[in-house]
């Protein structure tokens, strides 16, 4: 019987550098672009990747979950980092670690203006998340003034 052997999965950083650079020049000159390498980059090496795509001069990465962020940081990764599903208990973390969370309801940005004023962070960036139809998370149109 033969034995069955273990799944590897190799990128290819050329082949991710060509895509970057062609999905980049369908863009605006001031049009900021986002590499989203969350979960492990899909399960490709998330710190790789990263650096990779700090080489290309990527404009932002984004991750779930904030652990995945401080890797990144640990990592030296200087890119802004954008946390898609912030969670208030790291709140201090994301702060302490220059990430910048995505802002999902009234609630969230009310517990996250705490966080920050304790901290005494003002203009603290952040990324605020609309609904628009989906209807999973995002403020809704009368949630803004």
């Amino acid at each position: 019987m033969p034995k069955a052997s273990e799944t590897v999965l190799e990128i290819d950083l050329s082949a991710l550098t060509h895509n970057f650079k062609y999905l980049k020049s369908k863009l605006q000159p001031n049009t900021k672009f986002l590499a989203v390498v969350k979960a492990f980059a899909y399960g490709s090496d998330s710190v790789a990747i990263a650096k990779h795509l700090e080489t290309l001069n990527v404009d932002y990465l984004a991750v779930a979950y904030a652990k995945e962020g401080v890797l990144l940081r640990d990592e030296g990764i200087t890119t802004p980092i954008l946390v898609l599903h912030p969670q208030p208990v790291n709140f201090k973390t994301i702060i302490e670690r220059c990430l910048e969370p995505s802002i999902y309801s009234p609630r969230i940005l009310d517990e996250f203006i705490k966080i920050s004023e304790s901290q005494e962070q003002k203009d603290y960036p952040v990324h605020i998340k609309f609904n628009t139809g989906l209807n999973r998370l995002g403020f809704w149109e009368n949630d803004v003034d």
